[in-house]
C-alpha cells in the first residue's frame, strides 16, 4: 500500500505553481531549476514534477527512489516512457491543459502579422496536427467563418466539421500552423515531419500565388528539421516561431531572417500554467489512492473559459467594421511584439541555453482573454456577434 502524498518526499521545477490542490498533497518538498534536476537531486524522492526542459529518462532515474513522475506539459517528448514504464514508474502529463493559451497565440501572431484580416476574408489556413490544441484552433477559426483543413494520420475519430487533408495539400495553403505532437514512433513519426521537401513544395506553391504565405510554429520545434526553416527563412515565406529545430540554441543569422520569434512561452499563459499543476494533483491522487481534493473542472469542448475580467471597449469601435475591431483587440492582446524584442536584445549573437531559460523565467504571462467579458453598445449588433465569436462574453452598455 502506498504512503499518503504527504508523507513523500517531493522534487518539483521551480516554474510549476503550487495551486491549492497540489498543496493540498505535497510532502517534504525540494524546488529546482529544471536543468537542476539531476540523478543526484532526485535519488530519494519519491514523486517528481517536470516541465519541458527537463529529459526523464533511465540515466535520470535508474538508482533512484522515485515512484511517480510527472510533467505540467501537454507534450512528453522529453520522456522516455519506455524506460519510465521498464523501471516500473507511474507518469501522467497534462494534455489540453495549455490548449486554450496556444490557440490565443496563434490567433494574436495572425493578427500581430496582419494576416488575420485575409484569413478572415477567405484565406485558408492548414493545419499539421488535429489534437487538443489543433481542433480546439480549428473549430475557432471555423466558427468565425474561416475556412480551415487539417493532416493528422493518427487522428482516428476525424471531426466531422473539419475537413481533412493530406499533408502535399497542407503544404500548398497560404497559412500553415504546427500543432502536432512530437514523437518518434511508428509509420508516422512526427520528428522532422516538415523536411527540405516539405519547405521545397511550400517554397514553389508560395511562387504561384501572390498574396504571399505565413508559417507558424507554436507547436514543438523538432516537428521540423533545420534545413527546412533555413529554406523557409530564405523564402518569401513569413515566418513566425515560438519553438524551432535546435531549441534553445538559435543562431544570430537565423534569428535575424525569422520575421517573429518568441521563446516558447505560446502555452504559457497564467491559466494553462494552474492547469498543468492542477490536472498533475489528480493524477498524484488517483495513483495514490486518495480523493484529489480541488480536482480541476472539466474543458469545455471549444476550450472556452470562464470571465476572469472586465474590459472595455470604446463606444465607436465598430465604425471600422467587425474584422478591424478583433484585429484591434487581438494585437492589444499579442505578447508577441514583446517578446520578439526581448529574444532579438538576448540573441544578438545568437540565442544560448543561459539566455532562452532567463528569457522564459522572466516572462510577463498573460490571463486568457477567451472568456473575459468586454462591453459594446447594445445598437453595435455586428460587433457584439463578432466578439461573441472571437471567444469574447459580451455585456451590454
Amino acid at each position: 500500500m502506498k504512503a499518503a502524498p504527504d508523507q513523500l518526499r517531493w522534487v518539483i521545477d521551480d516554474v510549476i505553481p503550487h495551486t491549492a490542490a497540489l498543496r493540498a498533497l505535497m510532502g517534504d518538498v525540494t524546488i529546482l531549476p529544471g536543468r537542476d534536476i539531476t540523478p543526484d537531486t532526485i535519488c530519494d524522492a519519491d514523486i517528481l514534477l517536470v516541465r519541458s526542459i527537463t529529459p526523464v529518462n533511465e540515466s535520470l532515474l535508474a538508482g533512484s527512489s522515485v515512484q511517480f513522475v510527472g510533467t505540467a506539459t501537454a507534450g512528453v517528448d522529453h520522456f522516455d516512457i519506455e524506460a519510465i514504464e521498464r523501471l516500473g514508474i507511474s507518469w501522467s502529463a497534462a494534455p489540453g491543459s495549455n490548449a486554450v493559451s496556444v490557440v490565443e497565440y496563434v490567433f494574436c501572431a495572425l493578427a500581430t502579422s496582419r494576416w488575420f484580416d485575409r484569413v478572415m476574408s477567405g484565406c485558408p489556413v492548414g493545419l499539421v496536427g488535429l489534437g487538443q490544441v489543433g481542433e480546439r484552433l480549428a473549430r475557432r477559426l471555423s466558427y468565425l467563418g474561416c475556412q480551415v483543413l487539417a493532416y493528422d494520420p493518427l487522428r482516428v475519430d476525424w471531426p466531422s466539421d473539419i475537413r481533412q487533408a493530406e499533408l502535399e495539400e497542407i503544404l500548398r495553403q497560404p497559412v500553415i500552423s504546427l500543432h502536432a505532437n512530437l514523437h518518434d514512433q511508428g509509420a508516422h513519426a512526427s520528428r522532422g515531419l516538415l523536411d527540405i521537401d516539405g519547405a521545397e513544395q511550400m517554397v514553389d506553391a508560395l511562387s504561384k500565388r501572390e498574396d504571399g504565405g505565413l508559417f507558424i510554429n507554436a507547436g514543438r520545434g523538432d516537428l521540423m528539421t533545420l534545413e527546412a526553416l533555413s529554406r523557409l527563412v530564405e523564402s518569401p515565406w513569413a515566418v513566425i516561431l515560438d519553438t524551432w529545430p535546435g531549441e534553445p540554441a538559435l543562431s544570430a543569422d537565423l534569428l535575424s531572417r525569422c520575421d517573429w520569434v518568441s521563446p516558447h512561452i505560446a502555452g504559457h499563459s497564467i491559466k494553462a500554467r494552474e492547469n498543468g499543476s492542477d490536472l498533475l494533483a489528480a493524477a498524484v491522487a488517483r495513483w495514490a489512492g486518495v480523493e484529489a481534493p480541488d480536482a480541476p473542472e472539466p474543458m469545455d469542448h471549444e476550450g472556452f473559459g470562464s470571465s476572469i475580467e472586465t474590459m472595455s471597449m470604446e463606444r465607436g469601435a465598430s465604425d471600422s467594421g467587425a474584422t478591424l475591431w478583433m484585429t484591434e483587440f487581438l494585437c492589444q492582446q499579442s505578447v508577441l511584439p514583446r517578446e520578439d524584442a526581448r529574444l532579438r536584445e538576448a540573441g544578438k549573437a545568437g540565442l544560448s541555453l543561459i539566455e532562452f531559460d532567463h528569457l522564459r523565467k522572466s516572462y510577463q504571462q498573460p490571463a486568457e482573454w477567451t472568456g473575459q467579458h468586454v462591453t459594446i453598445p447594445v445598437s453595435d449588433v455586428g460587433l457584439r456577434a463578432a466578439a461573441e465569436r472571437l471567444g469574447l462574453k459580451v455585456a451590454s452598455e
